[in-house]
Order: C-alpha cells, then sequence, then structure tokens
C-alpha cells in the first residue's frame, strides 16, 4: 500500500526547501479513520509488520495463528509470499467507510467479483508508472503479461512474490480471509480499544492548523508535499503494521496506514524497554545503517541515489530505509512522483555522543 517512485536523475533538492508554487496548493483535510478492518488485513499479511514490535502475548498468538492457517488451508504459497497483496485490499475500504469490523471485511469481499479483488490488490502496480501497463494486461487474462510480472517483482523484491496461478489468486484471498476470521475476532475489541487510545491522544486542532506537520508527527516521518489531487488524507491506525507505513493513493484521497504508538498499547510493565528505544538503538546496530544516515548528512537522496553510492539492491536499502525511518531518524518526503529521505537531525541528538561524532566526521 505504498505508492512510491524513485528516479534514477532528478535535480538534487536543497534540504528542507520546498519547490516553488506549492504554496499555492489548498492544503488537504486530516481525518482519523480508526477501524479494525484495516488491521484484520494487515494482520493476515505475512511480511507488514515486526513481530518484536508487538506485546509479548500477540507475538505468541499471531505466530501460532499464522502456523494453524497454513496448516488447515494449505495455502502456504499464497500465505507466505502473496499475503502482502491482502493490505492492499485496505483500498477498498476508503469508499466504505459502513465496513468497521473483521466480518463485515469478508462479508465485502465475497460480494466482490474476482477482477475487483485483483484490481485492489494489484492498486500500487497499477498506478505505478513502470508496470501499470504490464499490470494491467496480467489482470486482463493475459499470460505472458502474468510470467513477465512474477518475473519483475520477484527480482525486485529478491525472493518469489507471486506464486500461484492468476486464475487462484482471488478465490484464495477469500478462503485465507475465511479462516483467518474465527482466529483474529477473539483480539478484536481489544485492538480497537488500542486504536482509538492512539486517536484520543493527537490534538484534533493541530491537523486544521497544520495539517503537513500534523501528518508528520503522527506517522514519525512521512512528510507529505501539498499536491493538486489529494483532497484527503487518512490516518489509518495500525497494530500489526507496527513499525511501518503504509502509504496508497484512492482518488483524491491519500491514505497512511500509520503504527500506533507505544503509549497507546496500555502495558504495565514498567521493566520492558519502550519499543521506541529498542527501534532506535536496532536501527544503529548496522553498518549499512549508520553509512546511509552518513549519506544523509550531506543532503536528501533519492532510493536510487543511496542503492548507487553504496552499490546495493534498492530492495536491501528500501529495507534499512525502513528500519531508520522506524526509528524516527529519518524522514521520508513525498512530493508528486518523488519521493527522498532526509535525517532528523533532532532524533540523532537524542541517540547520543558518538552518533554525532561519527556523523560530524
Amino acid at each position: 500500500m505504498a505508492s512510491t517512485r524513485n528516479p534514477s536523475s532528478a535535480p538534487i533538492r536543497p534540504s528542507g526547501l520546498v519547490r516553488p508554487g506549492l504554496a499555492a496548493v489548498q492544503l488537504p483535510s486530516v481525518e482519523f479513520d480508526p477501524r479494525t478492518a484495516y488491521d484484520f488485513l494487515t494482520s493476515g499479511c505475512n511480511d507488514c509488520g515486526e513481530l518484536e514490535d508487538l506485546l509479548p502475548e500477540d507475538r505468541r498468538w499471531l505466530e501460532e495463528s499464522r502456523a494453524a492457517l497454513f496448516a488447515e488451508t494449505g495455502s502456504n504459497d499464497f500465505a507466505r509470499t502473496c499475503s502482502g497483496f491482502l493490505t492492499e485490499l485496505s483500498r477498498v475500504l476508503i469508499g466504505h467507510p459502513e465496513v468497521r469490523t473483521a466480518r463485515e471485511v469478508v462479508e465485502l469481499v465475497d460480494t466482490m467479483a474476482d477482477r475487483e479483488i485483483l484490481e485492489s490488490m494489484f492498486g500500487e502496480l497499477l498506478d505505478d508508472v513502470e508496470l501499470g501497463a504490464l499490470t494491467r494486461r496480467a489482470i486482463d487474462g493475459d499470460d505472458d503479461a502474468y510470467r513477465e510480472l512474477q518475473g519483475t517483482l520477484e527480482e525486485h523484491k529478491g525472493h518469489p512474490v507471486l506464486t500461484l496461478p492468476a486464475a487462484l489468486l482471488a478465490p484464495t484471498v477469500r478462503a485465507v480471509l475465511h479462516a483467518w476470521l474465527p482466529r483474529y475476532e477473539p483480539v478484536e475489541a481489544r485492538i480497537g480499544r488500542m486504536l482509538d487510545r492512539d486517536v484520543a491522544a493527537h490534538p484534533q486542532e493541530d491537523s486544521t492548523r497544520d495539517p503537513i506537520g500534523f501528518v508528520e508527527r503522527v506517522t514519525n516521518g512521512i512528510r507529505l508535499m501539498p499536491e493538486q489531487r489529494i483532497r484527503r488524507i487518512i490516518l489509518a491506525p495500525s497494530y500489526f503494521e507496527r513499525p511501518y507505513n503504509s502509504l496508497a493513493k484512492v482518488g483524491d484521497v491519500q491514505a497512511i496506514l500509520y503504527p500506533i504508538s507505544d503509549s497507546a498499547l496500555g502495558a504495565a510493565d514498567r521493566l520492558t524497554p519502550p519499543a521506541s528505544t529498542v527501534r532506535l538503538y536496532r536501527a544503529l546496530g548496522d553498518e549499512t545503517r549508520l553509512l546511509i544516515l552518513h549519506l544523509l548528512v550531506q543532503r536528501d537522496r533519492y532510493l536510487t541515489e543511496i542503492a548507487k553510492e553504496l552499490d546495493l539492491s534498492k530492495p536491501t536499502i528500501k529495507h534499512h530505509l525502513a528500519q531508520l525511518r522506524s526509528a524516527g531518524l529519518v524522514t521520508l518526503t513525498e512530493q508528486g512522483n518523488f519521493t527522498y529521505y532526509a535525517l532528523r537531525r533532532d532524533r540523532a541528538e537524542e541517540a547520543g555522543v558518538e552518533l554525532r561524532a561519527y556523523l560530524a566526521h
């Protein structure tokens, strides 16, 4: 659920500046959408969040429930390599505000035609400048196009992504959601309370006074530059997405599934270190991520620029940047079709003397 593009060649941006003319664009409205329907889909995704960012009882529940799901449905290929597309079904929820619960999601998907399910699952790919036409042909039943799409995604991700025949994708989605529903419903009310606590912690007046800054604070580093087509920003809190954000544009709406804060979890164990502290030092405990931070000290950079500078694949760099963003060390800025990354110097200052010395070198 992340519609971003990182061009290999583009003008260098002076860090912190906004391109001329953006001030004339009308600022979008911002609203929260704390439905458990979103987290139902995310919880069924095998690679959308990190187990370490969940409460211990939920880590055990998720691992045991997924193992049981695999055994029951025999859909290991889908669950392990295609389930990331389940989160893309969240696009449908934007147009169905009445669908609030996990059960209502399943009922909605049951009414959808196979083609409608595929168009939602592949929404990000359909929006992609380079892959949109190929994805459309694959949905239209072109077997050669589907095989080419499979190969392209595997090359990009570094592992197989679409392992099922195209004709089996939509039926398998329905089967997996039906099997996942009775496992998710026992925890749904508790998850819903977490989502509500997170929303209640954000002063609503800030979303009107400074919508762009408000979104950046809520998402811990996603900065959206105003653009003409976007009239609304929907912030959907997510527990099982932690510590990552997922983005999607649907019509004039920019939707962001953002990770709820540590304070929303309701955990009372004072001996457990805050997850934000663990994320910070986990992010810093890697040579490649330190090199990325050093590059971002100089100026903001695109994903492709960083990958070229460090001679690593874009999927590898994207993973490292996700870790740095989850730790609050890096900001992702979307400006039209362009996406670039910047160092959050205030967070780097919080990390300690040795990191400051390294970045100043």
